[in-house]
């Protein structure tokens, strides 16, 4: 009788405790290089080819399971001027790599400039977000502080006129993140997106 409650404790103990994120070093250490404001000013003032803008990702949802990420790109001139709003959840996939998986905000306009106030996220639950179905960024570690990302090549699928699927590419360091997203056509021929080279952030401030 002793074993059966033994057991009984033990699988509840267990099964409480499954919903809370595990404590993973290398993982954390990833999101916390992502996470703040970035701007490719010194990019857009040397080539007028790239638009000024600013990229902010804040961690939202700390009491709920796993890592997840508000990110809003925007144009620094006019800030209502919105390119990309998305919430992000990264997680490990095996011992060498990781990956973000990218939801689409239902009525986004309404989360705009969430990360000056992200109890607003509060409002919204995880089922009614919508995934980007294969257009998950799985990520590499280079050094301790610089990994690699990239989309999985002709899964992620666009709404861009034309666009038969975009492909996105990572590094993130430090003190600044590239990102380099160009989409293609069914003829594998790239009509979207720069063909110089990725955007180029550098960290402004650190926000958490």
């Amino acid at each position: 009788m002793k074993q059966i409650l033994l057991f009984v404790f033990t699988f509840t103990l267990l099964s409480g405790c499954s919903d809370k994120p595990l404590t993973d070093p290398e993982l954390d250490n990833l999101v916390g290089l992502l996470v703040g404001e970035f701007s490719n000013e010194q990019q857009a003032k040397d080539d007028s080819g790239y638009a000024h803008l600013n990229l902010v990702n804040v961690i939202i949802w700390q009491d709920r399971p796993g890592y997840w990420v508000y990110s809003e790109l925007y144009d620094a001139k006019e800030n209502n001027n919105i390119y990309g709003q998305r919430i992000l959840k990264y997680e490990r996939v095996d011992s060498t790599t990781f990956k973000n998986m990218s939801y689409k905000i239902p009525n986004a306009k309404y989360y705009q400039s969430g990360w000056k106030n992200k109890s607003i996220f509060d409002k919204l639950t995880i089922d009614s977000l919508e995934i980007r179905d294969g257009c998950d960024v799985y990520f590499k570690k280079n050094t301790s502080t610089i990994y690699s990302g990239k989309t999985n090549k002709k899964f992620c699928s666009s709404s861009i006129t034309n666009v038969e699927y975009i492909t996105a590419n990572f590094v993130i360091s430090r003190e600044k993140i590239s990102i380099w997203n160009r989409g293609y056509n069914n003829l594998g021929k790239q009509i979207w997106g720069k063909i110089k080279g990725p955007y180029k952030y550098q960290r402004i401030s650190k926000k958490k």
